[in-house]
C-alpha cells in the first residue's frame, strides 16, 4: 500500500497481500474494511493518528470570523480545557464515552463545560468534514444545563431612585432601564445615531472589553436596529449632542474612548449601594440587569412580544418569550378570563 500524508486522501485500489506479511493478513484486512470502503466511511489508518493538538491548533487559526471577545473565550477554552486533556489523543482513538466522561467529570461551571465541549466538537467536526473521521464522537452527548440567571425587575419609582443616587450619567441609567440597550451598545453610541425629533436611536455598534482594551465592533447579533426612546429620557440625552461632531461618542472617558463597564465602587455601583441602604427591599441590580428592568417596564406598559423583541435586539420572538416567559404569565390569565366570558355567553 502507498503512504498517506495529513490532508491527502488515499484508498487502496486492489486488495492483495502487497503491504501485508501474509495472505491471511490481507484477507483479514479486507474482511474488516471492505464494508467501510463501499459505504464511503473508510479512513486511512495514518489519518486517524492525527492528534487533537495538531488539528486543534489548525482549527483555531481558522477562527478569523469571530469577534475579538468571542475569539478570546474560544482561545481560552482551547488553551485551558481542551488542549491539556485531549492534546495527545489520536482522533481515531476517541470514543463518545471518552468525551462523555470528560464532560460529566468536570468540576467547572455549566457554561465553561459547554464552551469547552463545543470547542472539541467543532475540531472533530472539521476532521469529519475532511474525511479523517467517519463520525463525530463529541456529538449527541448529554451536557450540563446552564442555570437560568435570576432576573431583577424594578418599578419605575425604583429606577428613578437609582438614577437620583448616581453622581453622574443619570440619563444613561434611564436609557438602559427603559429602552433595554446592552451596556456595550449604549457606550458605543455616537451623536449621529440619535434622532431627537423622532425619538429614535440607531444601534449600529457595540463596545466590548478585550483584555484591557475596549474595541468597538458590530452589535452582538450583527443586526443593526432602531429603538424608540421615551420623551422624558430623550430630553435628558439631547444636551449631550450639543457642540459635538456627528462622530463623537455620547459618553466618553477623560482619556478618550467608550466608557468601560462599571465596576464596584464607582458611580454606578455606588448608587446601587446607597439605594439598598436607603430603601427597604431595593434589589441589587447590575448594568446588564437594567436590560431586564426595561423588558419588565415595557411589558407592564402593554408592549407585545414583537415590540420587546425589536427593542432588545433578540434574534426572534421565541427567544424573547423564552427569556421573559415570567413577564407574560399575566397573558395566560387574560386568555382564561376571556374564555370564561365566551363560555358563559354560549351556555
Amino acid at each position: 500500500m502507498g503512504r498517506s500524508n495529513f490532508g491527502q486522501a488515499e484508498r487502496p485500489t486492489t486488495l492483495t497481500k502487497q503491504g501485508f506479511r501474509t495472505k491471511d493478513e490481507a484477507q483479514a484486512w479486507a474482511a474488516k474494511n471492505t464494508l467501510a470502503i463501499n459505504s464511503g466511511t473508510w479512513v486511512h489508518e495514518a489519518r486517524g493518528k492525527i492528534t487533537i493538538g495538531e488539528l486543534g491548533q489548525r482549527w483555531l487559526s481558522m477562527q478569523t470570523h469571530l469577534k475579538p471577545s468571542t475569539y478570546r473565550t474560544t482561545e481560552s477554552a482551547w488553551r485551558v480545557h481542551v488542549k491539556p486533556y485531549w492534546g495527545e489523543w489520536q482522533i481515531s482513538k476517541i470514543k463518545p464515552s471518552d468525551v462523555q466522561h470528560w464532560v460529566s467529570s468536570s468540576q467547572s461551571g455549566a457554561s465553561t463545560v459547554r464552551k469547552a465541549h463545543d470547542c472539541l466538537r467543532q475540531i472533530l467536526a472539521m476532521a469529519v468534514l475532511d474525511g479523517d473521521l467517519p463520525t463525530n464522537p463529541a456529538s449527541g452527548l448529554k451536557l450540563p444545563k446552564k442555570p437560568k440567571s435570576a432576573k431583577t425587575y424594578l418599578t419605575i419609582e425604583q429606577l428613578q431612585q437609582l438614577a437620583d443616587e448616581a453622581t453622574k450619567h443619570k440619563e444613561l441609567i434611564w436609557l438602559l432601564g427603559t429602552v433595554g440597550l446592552r451596556w456595550g451598545e449604549a457606550s458605543a453610541l455616537r451623536v449621529r445615531d440619535v434622532n431627537v425629533l423622532r425619538r429614535r436611536i440607531n444601534i449600529e455598534h457595540n463596545a466590548v472589553t478585550v483584555g484591557k482594551e475596549i474595541i468597538i465592533g458590530t452589535p452582538k447579533t450583527h443586526e443593526k436596529r432602531t429603538v424608540a426612546v421615551p420623551k422624558y429620557v430623550m430630553a435628558m440625552i439631547a444636551p449631550l449632542l450639543e457642540n459635538k461632531n456627528p462622530e463623537s461618542l455620547l459618553w466618553e472617558r477623560a482619556v478618550g474612548g467608550p466608557l468601560p463597564n462599571p465596576s464596584f465602587p464607582d458611580w454606578y455601583y455606588g448608587a446601587v449601594s446607597r439605594c439598598m441602604e436607603k430603601y427597604e427591599g431595593f434589589p441589587y441590580v447590575t448594568p446588564h440587569g437594567l436590560r431586564h428592568v426595561a423588558a419588565g417596564l415595557m411589558v407592564s406598559s402593554g408592549a407585545s412580544v414583537k415590540v420587546v423583541q425589536r427593542q432588545l435586539g433578540h434574534a426572534s420572538a421565541a427567544m424573547t418569550l423564552d427569556v421573559y416567559a415570567d413577564l407574560f404569565d399575566g397573558d395566560l390569565d387574560e386568555v382564561a378570563d376571556s374564555m370564561d366570558v365566551k363560555i358563559r355567553d354560549a351556555v
